[in-house]
């Protein structure tokens, strides 16, 4: 108690009550914690973002650790805005607080006090409890300091120790998170330092230097990039593209753009076989193009995920290392990136979509590849592989195993591990194209992609259509699905699935087949079909 006989919970429990009357959820608005957190419009995020607040100080305390909080809306328009919640290692939210996320975001502000004290219940938290820490970064967002201000205020409302970082990719968010619970480095000019060094160490020198583009889509990519661009400069130039001083974020370019549209950002002049790349607005996400004989080719999430695969697959097996490898990916992933990977021995699992989903799978090999179609992926590597390849690194004499085991721990020192991450894909993807000796086109010619078109169809609600299989069937409206396998059907070599969008309300339709022209047009057939089979249902509701 205090002097007044007022105790901590009490005075804790009317704060909130305080500023929670500065954060009332504007009619009509119903907030949802997806697969990447929450997406809406900015000017109706702050009350959700204050929710948020009080959530992450909530599971900072339930840890007893730093946990981080990153606004962002990634690939969507700029007027969008969005957050999501990030674990002690860097892993996404947990379902059992995703469902939290939800609830509480949703609550008014007269019923509060009681949901937050029924939560912390719950999860066996003390409201007032000091112990856990809250990091938080934003994009470069107009609305963000907003956005970072309500968090902000809902964490320190519980008395959580708040760190902003200030505007920061994505990845390195979830990087910083990660290094501070177990003690290492943890400053932004620590994760450049780091990744700078790795490159340097594995990539080596060259009589002529290298260069490359990349289209960072107006986003906070461009400031990761010309930050770590000169402490690589004796090894690799890199020249940035839609670095957010002329043109919109995500209008036009970026990797969302690039992959649905399949063709080259607007503001990337490159020439023939020129080695670009193309990232996302939180710069997560990333993909390889190229021009040869006038031609635009992608190398997708798909290509870069087998590059991986097949460049430690070689390592492992020259280094005699007993290690599982294997590659997860999603409905998404093209049917030919599959059939590749198991005839090259290598094991694919696949998942629902959602990094969350593919993250987890992962972690059941030693050395775990996962990448979505879009380019968001990374490469994990267990304790123990990590403990038998540094023991090899020492104790390994002969010379083709030597070097194996060395470029193995190399890579692993260069692939953020926390997530995925733009920034430090490029610079492995470089590596690998430079000690293979891979062009663009030799590294596209390890398989041909099937012809594919993705389209969003906007439908009242995405809640309709459930799904299963790893989302590739369709389980509810009953129906549906039979109509899709029947349109399906009409056509060769072909598959095509539906699924809900995690983070927007619409579906989206994926259909591949032996041709583009049919693939094409099964998509348009199956998205109109699931228009006007959810516009019936509605008109019966």
């Amino acid at each position: 108690m205090s002097g007044d006989g007022v105790s901590p919970l009490e005075v804790t429990l009317e704060t909130v009550r305080a500023t929670a009357s500065n954060y009332n959820i504007p009619p009509d608005v119903k907030y949802a914690y997806g697969t990447a957190g929450f997406r809406c419009k900015a000017d109706i995020l702050p009350p959700a973002a204050y929710r948020m607040g009080l959530l992450a100080a909530l599971r900072a305390k339930s840890v007893k650790a730093t946990i981080g909080v990153m606004v962002t809306a990634s690939h969507n328009p700029p007027e969008d805005n969005g957050l999501k919640v990030v674990e002690p290692q860097g892993e996404m939210l947990l379902p059992r607080w995703e469902h939290y996320s939800t609830q509480l975001s949703n609550t008014d502000s007269a019923s509060l006090v009681e949901v937050l004290q029924d939560f912390s219940d719950e999860a066996e938290v003390t409201l007032t409890s000091s112990r856990g820490k809250l990091v938080v970064g934003r994009d470069t967002r107009e609305s963000g300091p907003d956005i970072v201000a309500a968090v902000t205020a809902g964490a320190e409302n519980l008395q959580c120790k708040v760190h902003n970082i200030g505007v920061c990719t994505t990845p390195q968010l979830h990087w910083i998170v990660k290094q501070t619970n177990i003690s290492k480095p943890n400053t932004l000019q620590d994760y450049y330092r780091t990744f700078a060094d790795s490159f340097i160490h594995l990539y080596g020198k060259d009589d002529v230097k290298h260069s490359i583009k990349v289209d960072c889509a107006n986003g906070v990519g461009a400031i990761a990039l010309r930050t770590i661009a000169p402490l690589l400069s004796d090894h690799i130039d890199i020249t940035i593209c839609n670095d957010g001083s002329t043109g919109r974020l995500n209008e036009n370019c970026g990797a969302d753009f690039v992959k649905l549209m399949q063709n080259a950002p607007r503001g990337v002049n490159y020439v023939e076989n020129e080695h670009c790349y193309t990232i996302d607005g939180d710069a997560d996400r990333s993909l390889f193009f190229y021009s040869q004989d006038h031609k635009f080719y992608m190398l997708d999430g798909d290509k870069i995920a087998t590059l991986f695969a097949w460049f430690l697959n070689s390592l492992m097996q020259e280094a005699e290392l007993n290690l599982s490898l294997g590659v997860v990916q999603t409905a998404y992933a093209n049917g030919s990136s599959t059939s590749y990977l198991y005839s090259k021995g290598i094991p694919v699992v696949c998942v629902p979509t959602g990094v969350k989903h593919l993250h987890k799978r992962a972690e059941d090999f030693d050395v775990g590849v996962y990448f979505e179609a879009n380019g968001h992926g990374t490469v994990l590597f267990s304790d123990t592989a990590m403990e038998m390849i540094n023991i090899r690194s020492v104790r390994e004499t002969r010379k083709t195993q030597k070097s194996a085991v060395t470029r193995l721990l190399a890579f692993s020192k260069l692939i953020n591990t926390a997530v995925g991450d733009a920034v430090t894909n490029i610079l492995a993807i470089e590596t690998i194209l430079k000690l293979c000796k891979l062009s663009p086109a030799s590294w596209n010619e390890m398989y041909a992609d099937l012809p594919y078109r993705q389209l969003k169809i906007n439908i009242r609600d995405r809640d309709i259509i459930k799904t299963t299989d790893a989302e590739r069937k369709i389980s509810s409206p009953e129906g549906m699905q039979e109509k899709v396998d029947a349109l399906v059907s009409d056509f060769s070599s072909a598959r095509c699935f539906v699924r809900p969008s995690g983070t927007e309300n619409c579906v989206r339709v994926h259909a591949e087949c032996a041709t583009q022209r049919e693939a094409d047009t099964l998509a348009m057939s199956v998205g109109s079909m699931v228009f006007d089979f959810t516009e019936a249902l509605y008109s019966r509701l």
